[in-house]
């Protein structure tokens, strides 16, 4: 019909939502002159870039998106406590500032207990079997959830099944 968005560009419309607002944030730092801002946005955005690049085209959804920046965030908190552990607190302190630019991008986590009201439910849908139960939260959860979370308590609910 006539006016109506077709599936793909809909997905790239809500896909762009949240590139756009980092690309905009990052106009507005590098016009204040926050080259450090500048720096971990322009790199948010190369990694949601790099994402949409591998999958077919108009494919990439904000949820997508939002496991890139999770990823991300779970990479700079490894980096941190290695870091730590070696000593070197100026890398500590960069890794802090960019930890904090991340988490300003993403949604705060559901509970624990929400999570495993979500798990419970795929559970009685999908079976014992741990890659459909984890496929069904993921879902669920639009990327919204920490997958290690997420596995480990389909792990023990499974078990205790």
């Amino acid at each position: 019909m006539f006016g109506e968005i077709n599936v793909a560009e809909k997905q790239k419309i809500l896909g762009d939502t949240m590139r756009n607002k980092l690309k905009q944030d990052s106009f507005n730092a590098l016009k204040n002159r926050d080259n450090k801002r500048v720096d971990v946005l322009r790199f948010l955005i190369s990694l949601i870039d790099k994402k949409e690049l591998q999958l077919p085209p108009g494919a990439l959804t904000e949820a997508e998106e939002m496991m890139v920046l999770r990823k991300e965030l779970k990479n700079k908190e490894e980096s941190r406590e290695m870091f730590l552990k070696g000593g070197r607190q100026d890398l500590v302190d960069e890794l802090d500032y960019e930890i904090l630019v991340v988490k300003e991008y993403l949604p705060e986590d559901i509970s624990e207990e929400k999570v495993r009201e979500i798990v419970n439910q795929a559970i009685i849908d999908k079976g014992n079997n741990f890659g459909f139960v984890m496929k069904e939260v993921m879902i669920k959860t639009g990327g919204t959830v920490d997958g290690g979370l997420i596995s480990k308590i389909v792990k023990e609910k499974i078990e205790n099944i």
